[in-house]
């Protein structure tokens, strides 16, 4: 059973809208960790480990700023909470617990290569992908919810959708 001060959140694996969502769920299954959103690599997640964040300053010229959603992934997200981590173009998604604080540098075995219309997750290659993320127990890794996870890469979830799932934990 949840405590009552349990936060629920949804959360997309997705960066820049263009990650491979099927290598993605792999490794967040393989390794039993979820991704901070901007903390993947590069200098977002920089702004992320050295706590300056991505939410008032682009990390690249043109880029989105974070709207706060790295600052909640590491500040407000906790051990115990429930997140669905949800995956572009797929129906399936992954019901989860928080069992870790905040781990600044994953290992995830795989190396990352961002191209202009895909950032690859690859065996081989230059640079390591080692994102800021936690380590989570997988409760259903084919979840299908009954509502719609919002697009933003992470927001809590709303009351009606917490009672749609609080029976499964």
């Amino acid at each position: 059973m949840s405590k009552i001060n349990t936060n629920y959140w949804v959360l997309r694996q997705n960066y820049s809208e263009k990650t491979d969502q099927v290598k993605m769920r792999e490794l967040n299954v393989k390794h039993q960790f979820i991704a901070c959103p901007w903390g993947g690599w590069g200098n977002a997640r920089e702004n992320v480990i050295n706590g300056s964040y991505n939410e008032h300053v682009p990390h690249r010229p043109g880029g989105r700023l974070s709207r706060g959603q790295d600052r909640k992934f590491v500040e407000e997200m906790k051990i115990g909470d429930i997140v669905v981590i949800a995956y572009a173009k797929k129906k399936e998604c992954i019901l989860a617990r928080i069992v870790s604080d905040v781990d600044y540098s994953i290992n995830t075995g795989v190396y990352w290569e961002d191209a202009p219309d895909r950032i690859s997750l690859t065996e081989t290659g230059d640079i390591p992908f080692s994102p800021v993320g936690r380590r989570i127990e997988i409760l259903q890794s084919n979840f299908v919810p009954v509502f719609k996870p919002n697009r933003m890469s992470l927001t809590k979830m709303g009351q009606t959708n917490i009672e749609r799932i609080k029976h499964l934990l």
